[in-house]
């Protein structure tokens, strides 16, 4: 929960009692650090424990106070960790539709293994990025790092990336990051966005820990979103340098569009999110898609 309250001296002081919130974030910033520049802060360490951490952040005069702080106010209640998992594949240009639909058909039956809690696969309906390229995804949900290591060692998994994956895409990308979530663990979402960044190098620890809070916040902001996970990389093999994981969940297709054109959010994105980025991608898909053509 935030307060933004005013001294004598008309700084604007906002306390933040989180409980668990920032999990997935923990490693982006270290114990608790001290900011001499015109965002004073003083926080605890982002490794949150489910009991109520508190940390005051303190906005001097001459700077505004952000929009987006008398906005979240989110539920936090009772946070549930999962470990999020996310593949983009790129088809090769040529491939027939029937080969693109056989290897969606292929990924989503592995949502039957045991140690998936929830999986989806599909086309992008939309893609954004400045370097890469790709023409399908798939979203996976796990209790914990074991479940995911068991899901990617199953014969099973394996066998489908063999015969339906390999011969028919030229690129893989994959990350995967610890996260912990408002609401259901295996969520009824008919659309889903996933971004995947890499922050500048050079961005100062107050913009660093600006954009946590803006995107840990993002359902609250925008409650046509039905639940976000946000966190950091922990497989770097396959993620091109990429380190910021982010997931948006929505109950359909209408409320994504209309997510895609709200003001707020396009000015968030424009102005706060993507000038702090190397570089960025960005892909919208169907939850449960009825064609793997494009």
């Amino acid at each position: 929960m935030i307060r933004v309250s005013t001294t004598a001296s008309s700084s604007f002081y906002c306390h933040v009692t989180c409980a668990g919130k920032f999990r997935g974030a923990a490693g982006i910033f270290a114990a608790r650090r001290s900011f001499s520049t015109s965002l004073h802060a003083s926080l605890n360490p982002l490794g949150w424990s489910k009991s109520k951490r508190t940390f005051r952040c303190v906005f001097p005069e001459q700077i505004s106070k952000p929009s987006w702080i008398s906005t979240i106010s989110a539920n936090m209640s009772s946070p549930s960790k999962v470990v999020e998992h996310v593949v983009f594949f790129n088809v090769k240009e040529g491939t027939p539709p029937e080969k693109a639909n056989a290897m969606i058909s292929a990924l989503q039956g592995l949502k039957s293994l045991d140690t998936v809690l929830q999986l989806t696969a599909g086309p992008a309906l939309n893609f954004r990025s400045e370097t890469y390229r790709y023409t399908h995804a798939l979203y996976s949900r796990y209790k914990d790092k074991q479940s995911l290591d068991d899901y990617s060692a199953c014969p099973q998994h394996m066998d489908v990336v063999k015969q339906f994956v390999l011969p028919i895409v030229d690129d893989i990308f994959a990350l995967d990051w610890e996260a912990e979530i408002d609401g259901p663990v295996v969520s009824s979402s008919g659309a889903v966005r996933v971004a995947v960044f890499k922050p500048k190098d050079d961005m100062a620890t107050p913009q660093r820990f600006e954009l946590v809070e803006i995107l840990s916040g993002y359902k609250s902001l925008f409650p046509s979103i039905g639940q976000v996970s946000f966190g950091e990389n922990f497989s770097p093999a396959r993620a091109k340098g990429f380190t910021w994981g982010f997931l948006s969940l929505f109950p359909g297709v209408k409320e994504l569009e209309e997510f895609n054109k709200n003001d707020e959010h396009i000015k968030l994105q424009c102005e706060k999110i993507l000038p702090q980025m190397e570089n960025y991608i960005i892909v919208d898909m169907l939850s449960s898609p009825s064609s793997a053509s494009l």
